[in-house]
């Protein structure tokens, strides 16, 4: 306590008020701070996963933009727009797993390019899945291995023609209708 002038006895403030305004300032900043370094590890641990899978994406966007297929679908130039929404990358035992959805911007559509890809060491990238989905709802498989629509035709059947009508079964009756005439239909 300090004396004033006329004699009466003024009490002293404590440290809060009397070093409030500057800590409040210092405080919020140093929150901001945090905030920010914490920011900038989240996407350096980000970046630095990414880079795991960054040979599976650079490969599987350059399969799907060099593909005839994609090209027609969505349209030139396609590029890949960013980042992939998606990602996973595991290494276990020096096996390395790697799933990326990454869209695709074409001139004409959209579409999204779904891997699924693995390798070992530092052996090239097998991809188990490997597709572009157009916005259409169209699926494109781009693996090498992937049956082509040709392989889809029945064995022995070149034409391109539908197959001929196949017998209809019996009614439940047990007689087959013949043809021409209506059956009838119960409700």
């Amino acid at each position: 306590m300090s004396a004033t002038p006329e004699g009466s006895l003024v009490p002293q403030q404590g440290w809060w008020g009397r070093n409030w305004k500057w800590v409040v300032p210092v405080g919020c900043l140093g929150l901001l701070a945090s905030c920010g370094c914490l920011g900038f590890a989240l996407v350096g641990l980000g970046v630095s996963s990414l880079s795991g899978n960054l040979g599976a994406y650079t490969e599987a966007v350059a399969i799907a933009t060099n593909d005839a297929q994609v090209r027609k679908a969505l349209g030139p130039p396609i590029k890949a727009n960013g980042l992939p929404k998606q990602t996973s990358v595991n290494s276990i035992n020096g096996v390395t797993h790697a799933r990326l959805s990454i869209p695709l911007d074409g001139s004409q559509a959209d579409g999204m390019l779904q891997v699924d890809a693995q390798k070992e060491g530092d052996g090239d990238w097998h991809y188990n899945v490997l597709t572009v989905e157009v916005e259409d709802g169209t699926r494109i498989d781009l693996r090498d291995d992937a049956p082509s629509e040709r392989d889809a035709l029945p064995q022995g059947d070149d034409s391109g023609e539908p197959p001929p009508p196949t017998e209809e079964p019996p009614g439940r009756d047990g007689h087959k209708p013949e043809p021409g005439k209506d059956s009838d239909i119960e409700l």
